[in-house]
């Protein structure tokens, strides 16, 4: 399932009523930031092989592709840092043309460390989509939303008085956007 789907299934949209029964554009936001840090365990260079521990000293292995530049500078005991940052905006709205035209859109935008230096690296992505409310079942607590490409999903309803605000075939322009910043440092000093 797109983490789109799900985290709209986790806020669930809402609208309202403005003068003379016009509706006013909602927009909720959802964000959550994750400190990501653990330490490597092991690392194979040759095959691009790194292990991973936590703080707990669960381990994790991973292949490091062509795209983790400066392997060579990773060595045992560094640590690995960053951060995760996920964000969704739902507005109950019309969309514009370009919205309505573009369907799903994505947008991908990626940095990573210059010859040298320990690996680091930031990626960033954007997802627009146009959904429709389909359908609304109140005594269930959920609503059917119909995708770009045609696909419907159920999905939970968090707030019961949206089945008061919201009627199929409204619009709901969801953009989820996510960021994960990484980066190896060396282990602190004792």
């Amino acid at each position: 399932m797109h983490p789109l789907v799900v985290l709209l299934a986790l806020v669930g949209c809402a609208g309202s009523s403005g003068p003379a029964g016009e509706r006013e554009p909602l927009r909720r936001e959802l964000t959550e930031v994750v400190a990501v840090r653990a330490h490597v365990a092991a690392i194979d260079v040759e095959k691009r092989l790194v292990t991973l521990a936590d703080e707990s000293g669960g381990e994790a292995v991973f292949y490091a592709d062509e795209a983790v530049k400066n392997l060579p500078q990773v060595r045992v005991g560094d640590e690995l840092v960053g951060e995760l940052t996920e964000a969704l905006v739902l507005e109950l709205r019309q969309p514009t043309d370009a919205e309505r035209e573009a369907g799903t859109s994505s947008i991908e935008v990626s940095a990573v460390a210059e010859p040298g230096q320990k690996p680091a690296g930031h990626f960033v992505r954007r997802i627009q989509a146009v959904l429709t409310v389909e359908s609304l079942d109140p005594a269930a607590g959920t609503a059917s939303l119909r995708g770009p490409a045609g696909n419907v999903r159920v999905v939970p309803v968090r707030d019961p008085r949206n089945f008061e605000r919201v009627k199929p075939g409204d619009s709901v322009v969801a953009t989820y956007f996510e960021s994960l910043r990484l980066e190896v440092v060396a282990p602190p000093q004792p």
